[in-house]
């Protein structure tokens, strides 16, 4: 077979489907059919919705390609061997050298362009590396076999990774599905006996209301009843002041006088004062808050520090709710649970399951660290504190109170900045065994001593 059927062969393989010329800038689609960059831009620009590959006709969701440099490349081989310009007789064919009127038998690969044998003698190739162009061309083919075969490669990677990306998908909408859960029935609890106490309140106010105005409405039935006994009294007393009788009228006078003396003490008005605004207008919130208390989960641990683990260096609070550093080490009997190089310490207390918090005041310098240490951790020597050594703990970090959350069940140790409970950072594990609160105050005499917190407002 001649060079120029082969080349001819060569030429069909980088010529876009669309324009029938050879590629210029070209893209590859996720469907891995290769167009030039502008041919497909005005393609997709055509469709009224959607996008799809010219060829197979596969939609994508969104204008998507990448550039296909090792195309690009092949392209411009066979662009300097000039393979795409057609023969005087209007039919592709070989190409005559411009300079000697040969054909273009050879290759200069130092060049990158084809040359006659004229031209590969000549001073200008004559170090030159010279190859058969017939090779050339099948190295172009085999480079694209070859390339092929690694681009099938790598759609065959993708499409693992694909599949395992949507996977994650469904994983995470099930995850944040149970976590929404989990939400609206942690505050549905709180709507609840929000709403309930508002209505038990309002029912009160309502009661008092009734009562006042019930006493309010009897008083001005009384006052009612009052006025008009005694407008039928001067009624009475006009019609009869023309009584000549003095016996009659003696007796009118001292009625009058007697009715007079009664006067008005049983008339008065009932007061709005009389409504009881102290069980309504006082520290509501605050009052409804130390009922919620008993909804809250967990509920804030009143933790205390075990000094069996404490290390010498430390000097905990009478209470075991306060630890500080100290250079003077302190004269301890051995103890097989105590840490004995870092001056660390434990809570007394350790969890198997459920959900606990509790806040941590650590002072006003960031060298500390707290968290939760699992009951087999090595207490000997130097302590790393990572979750592959048995320690979850954060730290180092300016702020003033920790609150630290641990779920069991659920895999998680977090941390909160508790004075507006923002998250700080979380950990994601799976706990097979005891852990118990770790305590790490800082190293500087000088501060404040790391205290656990058992007031939370």
């Amino acid at each position: 077979m001649s060079s120029w059927i082969l080349a001819e062969g060569l030429t069909s393989e980088v010529t876009c489907p669309i324009c029938l010329n050879l590629y210029r800038d070209p893209v590859r689609l996720e469907c891995e059919h290769n167009f030039c960059r502008c041919c497909i831009a005005d393609f997709w620009g055509e469709l009224e919705s959607g996008f799809s590959c010219p060829q197979c006709q596969e939609t994508f969701p969104q204008l998507r390609f990448k550039s296909n440099r090792l195309l690009a490349n092949i392209v411009e081989r066979v662009r300097q061997l000039r393979l795409d310009t057609p023969a005087p007789g209007g039919e592709a064919g070989p190409v005559l050298c411009p300079r000697h009127e040969e054909k273009l038998k050879l290759y200069c690969q130092d060049d990158q362009e084809a040359i006659c044998v004229v031209c590969g003698v000549s001073k200008e190739h004559k170090d030159h590396q010279i190859v058969p162009i017939h090779e050339t061309v099948q190295f172009c083919q085999e480079k694209l076999k070859e390339s092929s075969a690694q681009l099938a490669k790598r759609v065959e990677a993708l499409s693992e990774i694909e599949a395992s990306q949507e996977k994650k998908v469904l994983e995470l909408k099930d995850k944040t599905e149970g976590i929404k859960r989990r939400v609206i029935s942690e505050f549905e609890v709180l709507h609840t006996f929000l709403q309930e106490e508002q209505e038990a309140v309002m029912g009160r106010l309502r009661d008092e209301e009734q009562r006042l105005l019930q006493e309010m409405e009897e008083n001005l039935r009384k006052l009612h009843e009052e006025k008009s006994a005694l407008e039928t009294m001067i009624t009475n007393i006009q019609q009869r002041m023309s009584e000549e009788d003095p016996v009659c009228l003696l007796q009118d006078v001292k009625d009058l006088t007697e009715r007079l003396k009664q006067g008005m003490a049983n008339c008065q008005v009932v007061p709005v004062s009389r409504l009881n605004i102290g069980a309504f207008q006082g520290p509501l919130q605050y009052a409804a808050w130390k009922k919620m208390r008993k909804l809250i989960s967990p509920v804030p641990a009143p933790l205390t520090l075990d000094p069996s683990s404490a290390n010498p260096y430390l000097v905990l609070s009478e209470d075991l709710t306060a630890v500080k550093y100290s250079y003077t080490s302190q004269q301890l009997p051995e103890n097989l649970e105590r840490f004995d190089f870092c001056a660390c310490v434990l809570g007394s207390l350790g969890f198997s399951s459920g959900r606990h918090y509790w806040e941590v005041d650590v002072g006003s310098r960031p060298d500390w660290d707290v968290g939760v240490a699992a009951e087999s951790i090595d207490r000997e020597g130097w302590v790393i504190l990572t979750p592959e050594n048995g320690f979850w703990t954060f730290g180092h970090v300016e702020h003033s109170r920790i609150g630290v959350y641990l779920d069991h069940e659920g895999g998680q140790v977090s941390f909160y900045n508790a004075d507006d409970m923002s998250h700080l950072h979380t950990f994601a594990d799976t706990f097979s065994e005891k852990l118990f609160p770790f305590f790490y105050p800082s190293a500087d005499t000088n501060t404040q001593p790391l205290k656990i917190c058992h007031q939370f407002i």
